[in-house]
């Protein structure tokens, strides 16, 4: 498993999203999926995910052009990309789970980015952005790696929630905060050429042993190495910190 970066509407409440704000995300979303290279996985928030339901329609092949003839129609008609999912739902057309991929959420995701710390800066753009979009809500955002300096964020229309979990942490969110930097900058001319992240090691069956102990000891390739110039930051490059409409500290 690469590392990834996860987030979480969380299904508390007093977190809502209207199907027009989720439009707003959704186009979004589809802008930085295609402006930008990447180069492990994709941007993925959903408040549904979808399958193709078989006990309606066993041919699978005829099932699909029936599912994507329908939603091409209520999307003629000007409906929601949630009423579609929905309309299609009360047909029989489709399956689907509420929240995305985690359960008690109402929308989730995740993004595998493997070792391109500029692809992690994109996905946490991506969703200060959107905090903007549905401003009733908290967007919970979990860091593999060290992108995400504290690892655990909350995003609230533009700001930055510092999530402390005992007073002993008070201290390094303080240095965080004063100096700005619970965002690591990144150089994005690194990854220019940064490869493809892949599951498999291409000729490991007819490697020798030690040449597949070195393979599987080394973790590196799963996107967990250090990969800045100093402390945590690039020395030039991108300050996704001074986006930030403001930072707060609270209590988990």
């Amino acid at each position: 498993m690469a590392r990834k970066l996860y987030y979480k509407v969380f299904d508390n409440g007093a977190n809502q999203i209207d199907d027009a704000e989720w439009d707003d995300v959704l186009r979004l979303q589809h802008w930085y999926n295609s402006e930008f290279v990447w180069t492990a996985g994709k941007l993925s928030f959903k408040m549904f995910v979808v399958f193709p339901n078989p006990e309606f329609e066993p041919d699978e092949e005829r099932l699909l052009r029936n599912v994507i003839a329908k939603r091409t129609e209520l999307k003629g008609e000007g409906h929601h990309e949630n009423e579609i999912i929905r309309r299609m739902l009360e047909e029989g057309l489709i399956i689907a789970r509420r929240g995305g991929y985690f359960d008690d959420c109402i929308a989730s995701g995740f993004t595998r980015v493997a070792g391109n710390e500029w692809n992690a800066l994109l996905v946490v753009e991506f969703l200060l952005k959107a905090s903007f979009h549905v401003h009733r809500c908290t967007i919970d955002v979990f860091d593999d790696g060290r992108f995400i300096k504290p690892r655990h964020i909350r995003l609230r229309g533009g700001e930055v929630v510092l999530l402390r979990e005992h007073k002993g942490q008070t201290s390094y969110y303080e240095r965080l905060l004063e100096h700005r930097r619970v965002f690591s900058v990144v150089d994005p001319g690194k990854y220019d050429n940064h490869p493809s992240f892949q599951n498999t090691v291409p000729g490991f069956t007819a490697m020798d042993r030690d040449e597949r102990k070195s393979i599987a000891k080394d973790f590196q390739w799963l996107g967990f190495d250090d990969n800045f110039d100093i402390n945590g930051d690039d020395v030039q490059g991108v300050d996704l910190n001074k986006k930030v409409a403001s930072f707060i500290l609270e209590d988990l």
